[in-house]
Formats: C-alpha cells, structure tokens, sequence
C-alpha cells in the first residue's frame, strides 16, 4: 500500500523483490465450544447488534460470520481503489492482479504492478553519476569526557570507571596537598633567613639553615 504511493512511474524493485499481495486476511481464535466442554459458560454483552460479531470466548454464529466476511470485502473494495487511485495503469485490470496473489518483481513488471527492474545499489550508482549528493548517516555516541586527572583505562564498565576515577581524584589531592606542604615550609623558611643564603643553601645542597641565623 505504501509502496504503489511513489512517484507515477517511478516504482522500483529489485529482480527478486516479492510484491503483489492485493489482498485482506483476517483470522479470529474462539475456544467458546472449549470452555463449554469443562462447564464453563462465556457471557458476552453488546450495545449495538453488530459489536465484535466473532470474540474470542463468544458463541459463533453465522450472523456472526457473514458480518465479518462483509467487512473484510468492504475492506479488500477500499484497498484496490486506492491501488488503482495511486497507479491509473491498473485502472483496467486491477481486479485480476488484486486476488492477493504475489509475483516476483521480474514477472510484476509485466502486469503493471512495478515500472523498472533495479536494485538499490545500481540506483545510487546512477544517481550519483547524475550529480546527487550523497548523505551518510552515522550514529552519534555522545558520552561525557571527564578532565585529564579523572580519566581512566577501566573496561566498559560504569561502575569500573567510577571507581577508577576516584582513585586518581584521591591521588590528585594527596599530591596537591604535599606541594602545599613544601610551599608552607618554603615560606617559613623564607621569613627567618636571610633570602640570600637560603638560595645560597639549596643551591650547595643544604638540607637547612638554622632559624637563629638572621639579617642585620
């Protein structure tokens, strides 16, 4: 049905492509008699004589059945308007290819139902040498990137990543926390000697200069 909405002479199939198929099916499963055999008695009510003629559990009549019959004809009528609405080629003959029968697409050319034998490939390729431009879709996976010290080589596991990341973060601080630790020393160093022999020390290698070494 979608398919016979293309552009007027424009439908392409494949050689092997299947098609065809004009045509409406409708089944109902009814187990009323079985329930019926172990004692069971389905009641089924209705506003409207012609409400679900045919039910799972109720009783099969055959009202019932020709409601449905009319239905599915009225149904099978709607379709092969609209097939022969949507390609006029098949104004004439529409009821001899809407049985529901299926054809390969190298026979359903001959009856009207496909207007060219292709693939979709061979398509592309023409249509590419015919100047279209050619879009590719690709999937998109967008994922949150953490800062370099909270990045991790764990599996694919979140969780893995989680904790990975925690322990660099706990790293990171102990770090920090120990150049901060070196600054304070520096700085106290700094205000109880002379600045000149303190860089004088650390350039000789001195562990430390005595802090009752003063300025003048």
């Amino acid at each position: 049905m979608i398919a016979c909405m293309s552009s007027p002479g424009q439908l392409y199939a494949a050689p092997f492509a299947v098609v065809g198929s004009i045509g409406v099916i409708g089944q109902q499963l009814n187990i009323h008699d079985f329930l019926k055999g172990y004692g069971v008695t389905p009641l089924t009510f209705r506003g409207g004589k012609d409400k679900a003629p045919l039910s799972l559990m109720g009783e099969v009549t055959e009202e019932g059945k020709q409601k449905i019959q009319e239905m599915i004809d009225h149904t099978h009528v709607a379709f092969k308007s609209h097939v022969a609405e949507a390609r006029p080629i098949l104004a004439d003959t529409i009821d001899s290819v809407a049985t529901g029968d299926v054809w390969l697409a190298s026979d359903a050319v001959k009856v009207g139902l496909v207007d060219r034998l292709i693939t979709s490939d061979e398509y592309i390729g023409e249509r590419i040498a015919q100047g279209a431009r050619l879009l590719k879709l690709i999937k998109y996976d967008k994922r949150i990137h953490l800062p370099a010290f909270l990045s991790s080589s764990a599996g694919p596991s979140p969780l893995g990543h989680i904790r990975a990341s925690m322990k660099n973060l706990r790293e990171f601080t102990k770090d920090a926390r120990r150049i901060v630790s070196k600054a304070a020393t520096l700085v106290d160093d700094l205000e109880a000697t002379d600045i000149s022999q303190v860089a004088a020390a650390r350039a000789f290698g001195v562990g430390a200069i005595s802090n009752t070494v003063k300025t003048g």
